[in-house]
């Protein structure tokens, strides 16, 4: 039988789905109703769950197992080096390696982890365990299960976003072996805000978020043409009367490049000998072009480029998608690893 998934990527205003059935594969991006979700954190499970439903009929998606991003505001996810242990032991082990980061009882998180290249699968490890561990709240886990189901899919894994990311270098280095252990930032320029996130060849190194976004751009038009936040929007999507040429605009435009000069500096700083070498972008932000010109001119001495045109595998590379959806297509191929 043909393999079908799907990945989902809930945003603050756009649910994103990368589809595959069989050979066929394509994108699909639906905007959501106001208030379904809020810094990341759906709050309308039920609507959310009809919505998704609405989605999946209307765009004749046949493919029930999914596997669904979590934002980092949802996730704990780090690097963790152990020494020589059996699986077993991980397992007991792994949620003490996040005792400083999560609150209130361990007990209350699910726990993942993989293995780092290059080292062994097996129960017994060699020399040590290099890992990527990850944990997440059981309701929220839970939650999303049960909300996925009524909308009538089968949640096979949640996949914090970092290891989304991962995943799409890593399978890109398979095909680019001269671009491995370079030092790369992906910056993901969504509604709310901006997620800055640093790898070394595909090994994640940091993440912050900068509190700016696409929405202090419908913001602005709204103050500047005196209209909803909605039309607003509608007229930023459009560029009607040229709104994102508006003086307003470019001055967030510019201030959306200093606030990631800030993390870029910070890195190179902290990080001798390994600056960032190339940029990709992605989310709703990536598909204005007067913001992305400006990110081009003020980086001008780093290649900054599409993560659709460059690291989405080239059946998803459609043009009109493939920034917007590059999560959900990143959780896909991640999942499908599994």
């Amino acid at each position: 039988m043909a393999r079908a998934f799907v990945g989902i990527d809930i945003g603050n205003t756009n649910c994103k789905i990368a589809i595959r059935d069989g050979s066929s594969v394509r994108l699909v991006s639906a905007v959501m109703p106001e208030n379904m979700v809020s810094s990341g954190t759906v709050v309308a499970p039920s609507t959310m769950a009809t919505f998704l439903r609405t989605v999946r009929t209307d765009n004749h998606i046949r493919a029930r197992n999914c596997f669904l991003v979590l934002a980092e505001s949802q996730s704990f996810f780090r690097h963790v080096s152990l020494p020589k242990m059996t699986i077993d032991e991980l397992k007991i082990n792994l949620p003490y390696e996040f005792r400083d980061f999560i609150e209130g009882n361990p007990s209350d998180y699910v726990y993942d982890y993989a293995i780092d290249d290059g080292f062994s699968t097996t129960n017994e490890a060699s020399d040590g365990l290099e890992l990527y561990a990850a944990a997440a709240k059981k309701s929220l886990v839970q939650g999303h299960s049960l909300m996925l189901r009524h909308a009538g899919f089968r949640l096979k894994g949640v996949i914090p976003a970092q290891m989304a990311y991962s995943g799409l270098l890593r399978h890109y280095l398979q095909t680019h072996p001269e671009q491995k252990g370079k030092n790369v930032v992906l910056v993901n320029i969504g509604y709310a805000n901006v997620t800055i996130t640093l790898f070394s060849g595909y090994r994640f190194q940091a993440s912050k978020v900068i509190e700016l976004g696409c929405r202090d751009i419908d913001e602005a038009i709204a103050d500047d043409k005196n209209v909803d936040r909605y039309t607003a929007s509608t007229f930023k999507n459009s560029n009607y009367e040229g709104v994102l040429d508006l003086p307003i605009c470019k001055d967030i435009y510019d201030r959306l490049c200093v606030e990631i000069n800030k993390v870029l500096n910070f890195y190179n700083f902290s990080n001798q000998g390994s600056d960032v070498e190339k940029a990709f972008l992605l989310g709703g932000g990536a598909q204005i072009p007067q913001l992305v010109s400006t990110i081009k001119k003020f980086f001008s001495r780093l290649p900054v480029e599409d993560i659709g045109a460059t690291l989405l595998p080239e059946e998803f590379r459609d043009a009109s998608q493939s920034s917007l959806c590059a999560l959900a297509v990143a959780a896909l191929i991640e999942g499908e690893a599994m």
